[in-house]
């Protein structure tokens, strides 16, 4: 008799073992669904202005420009921009992007340079304007791979 109470405690201790890892089993698969759910919420908003721009300014006295617009955020929030070429990198001075438009100056051979236009999913189109002349300005994002 005493054998067999021996043997049943055993077995039901094993049972019991048994149901505790199963239920910390499950309680794991369960809270590594619940996360990895709250997970695909949190999502990542790209900006879509920052990154590299090709750009061609047309009809220059110079003739066509092929440029590159590069624009970066401040730690403030605000947006800066330098425009390349062959004649060199210029620093855009009061850049600003407002509801899809951009405005921005600079300064080559003593000369004030006015930037505007407006982006439209991953295009600009705008103007150049300086010497009473506008330019047209055109391009597109670049995609970094």
């Amino acid at each position: 008799m005493f054998q067999f109470l021996r043997v049943l405690y055993f077995r039901l201790n094993q049972t019991i073992i048994y149901m505790k890892k199963s239920q910390v089993f499950l309680g794991l698969i369960t809270l590594l669904i619940v996360f990895s759910c709250g997970s695909l919420k949190k999502t990542i908003k790209v900006d879509p202005y920052i990154g590299n721009w090709s750009l061609l300014i047309e009809d220059t006295p110079q003739g066509d420009i092929a440029t590159n617009l590069v624009i970066s955020i401040m730690a403030d929030g605000s947006y800066s921009g330098i425009l390349s070429s062959d004649m060199g990198s210029f620093e855009l001075d009061d850049f600003e992007i407002i509801e899809q438009k951009l405005s921005a100056t600079f300064y080559y051979q003593q000369i004030d340079f006015d930037v505007t236009g407006t982006f439209e999913d991953m295009s600009f189109n705008g103007y150049v304007s300086g010497m009473g002349e506008d330019f047209r300005a055109y391009g597109k994002k670049l995609i970094e791979e």
